[in-house]
């Protein structure tokens, strides 16, 4: 791309940088397993019918890492990472899911994929071995692994029941030889390294894409946007209304501040329209006391507490990440 005279290039993917990085110095078999992170932006032309929302877009930011292994440590680095997988899929409450090795199609060798026949069945049976050893589930797939070596698709299904990759784990025994990359093994010669490519939560724009769905937008406090509304009764309470968002907010906690003269039933309704979890009315009453009136989602009122109490248990709830709220909207929906 030519800007003002100057050649630009657009990266696909965030690979040979951090290849770069690994051979910008001699490394030793002590400084493996070397892993090297980055949230990257990536563009990738994808054809105009192929765009869908934020699941498919042109420029995406690449939640990457590359691990740098010998084959003796691989099958711990590679089960790590599915576990990392797993532990994320807990905490965003993801049930439906599948595991996917993907491996290559001999008939394919030198074609799609790199013609390197033992290594190709060496490091599948190492994959294999790994996930059955760390007891994950998995069904294979042939003809559908990376051209550099076999990897680990986790599939899921938007709303609509499209199946997404959510996340990958790849084994790469080919483009290490091809960058040069080497370290000095215990008795003193050149070995190549394995590398483990992996993305846990694929880009960042088809994960919140897969979210937003997942939750029908009725996100968990600790992940709402918005976690907390105060809402005044009216104008007499805004300065007590501004403190209770000030400490709200000292705290960490994602509050809004409704101040428009409207009743307090629209303002409610309001909150419940934009999937705020919490509301904290306040009154004459409140103020005088230094209290707040609680209101939840689907829970309605839930009484009147001191401010300070209420922050407490705000914080409580975001920092366990609990997702209590999305079980009480799945059965205030059923």
């Amino acid at each position: 791309m030519d800007v003002d005279g100057i050649e630009y290039f657009e990266k696909p993917m965030n690979c040979p940088h951090h290849h770069k990085i690994y051979s910008s110095y001699p490394r030793s078999y002590r400084d493996l397993p070397l892993r090297l992170a980055e949230y990257g932006t990536c563009y990738r032309y994808e054809k105009s019918g192929q765009l869908f929302g934020l699941m498919r877009e042109r420029s995406l930011q690449m939640n990457d890492a590359h691990i740098y292994c010998t084959k003796e440590q691989f099958k711990q680095e590679f089960l790590a990472v599915c576990n990392m997988y797993l532990q994320y899929f807990d905490i965003f409450g993801i049930e439906k899911y599948s595991m996917r090795l993907s491996l290559h199609d001999k008939d394919e060798l030198g074609k799609k994929y790199v013609n390197e026949p033992e290594l190709w069945i060496e490091t599948e049976e190492w994959v294999r071995e790994a996930l059955v050893e760390g007891k994950l589930d998995f069904e294979e797939v042939p003809g559908e692994a990376a051209f550099y070596g076999p990897k680990i698709d986790v599939q899921v299904w938007s709303a609509i029941g499209k199946e997404f990759t959510l996340a990958t784990n790849q084994v790469d025994f080919a483009v290490p030889s091809k960058f040069d990359l080497t370290y000095i093994d215990e008795t003193g010669e050149e070995q190549t390294p394995l590398c483990i490519h992996r993305a846990p939560l694929g880009t960042h724009e088809r994960f919140i894409g897969f979210l937003i769905e997942h939750f029908g937008g009725n996100f968990p406090l600790w992940l709402a946007p918005v976690q907390v509304a105060v809402l005044p009764l009216s104008d007499k309470f805004i300065d007590y209304a501004n403190k209770v968002v000030n400490v709200l907010k000292d705290s960490g906690i994602r509050v809004k501040l409704n101040d428009r003269a409207d009743k307090i039933g629209s303002k409610i309704r309001q909150a419940e329209l934009e999937k705020i979890n919490v509301m904290l009315i306040l009154g004459e009453k409140e103020e005088k006391d230094g209290t707040v009136s609680v209101r939840k989602r689907f829970e309605g009122d839930t009484g009147i507490l001191n401010l300070e109490e209420v922050k407490e248990q705000l914080l409580d709830e975001i920092n366990d990440r609990r997702l209590t709220h999305r079980k009480k909207t799945e059965a205030a929906t059923e």
